[in-house]
């Protein structure tokens, strides 16, 4: 579907974040930069990867990128520190970490994270002295090319949506793409999207609502989502 979004309709906006609108073709330029980044990282089908940022065109490529490898997307609360945080990284069972900017330094409070190799969107000069590798610059370097799809099933697992842990810490629900492909088609049609309709995604993308509820039908129906940066 994306690419077939990005052949029809490349120049119809499909984000909107503050001041930036994202096409559908800038869309799956980016999907892929993050889909050869991973492959490269040595990640497989089946593979967990865990994407903790904030709401962002940037995390919806890299979950996009997930759904086109057949990978496991681990959408980890950006507001987790601590032992919080090791152990839903840990519980992922996910190697491979790709951090924004405003949360790269709290994996980095969790010390040498043996075993993991993170992406974070900093200036090398910044992550020197550090275990992880820059993320822009990892991005600049991969490719744009399509990806190799493999034969993704609807009932094959595509991202982790975490609980707000309020009885222990937090635990993965599993979200298949069934989950996702029916949310998005069914929605549009429950919303009545029209050609011209925006759908407003105020609440964190790691957790369902803004997911499931903003960007899939508007992704579905060919139309725009607006990301709400931050949100409370």
């Amino acid at each position: 579907l994306m690419r077939e979004r990005a052949e029809k309709i490349p120049d119809r906006g499909l984000l909107r974040f503050e001041e930036e609108t994202v096409t559908y073709g800038a869309y799956n330029v980016g999907v892929n930069r993050y889909a050869h980044l991973l492959r490269r990282a040595g990640v497989v089908r089946g593979a967990a990867v865990a994407i903790m940022m904030e709401n962002s065109p940037a995390f919806l490529m890299a979950e996009g990128a997930m759904a086109k490898l057949g990978t496991i997307g681990a959408l980890i609360n950006t507001n987790l520190r601590g032992a919080a945080l090791a152990h839903v990284l840990q519980s992922s069972t996910a190697r491979v970490v790709l951090a924004d900017a405003p949360c790269w330094e709290a994996l980095r409070e969790l010390g040498p994270l043996e075993g993991f190799l993170v992406f974070a969107d900093a200036a090398p000069g910044v992550l020197r002295g550090t275990p992880f590798r820059s993320l822009p610059e990892s991005l600049a370097e991969a490719s744009e090319d399509e990806p190799d799809i493999p034969d993704v099933k609807v009932s094959d697992v595509m991202m982790y949506i975490y609980t707000s842990g309020t009885t222990g810490y937090p635990k993965p629900t599993i979200i298949r793409h069934s989950r996702f492909t029916m949310g998005g088609h069914s929605l549009r049609i429950v919303l009545d999207l029209q050609r011209d309709d925006c759908s407003y995604a105020p609440t964190p993308l790691y957790h369902g609502y803004s997911n499931f509820v903003g960007f899939a039908p508007a992704f579905h129906n060919g139309t725009i989502a607006s990301v709400m940066k931050r949100p409370g």
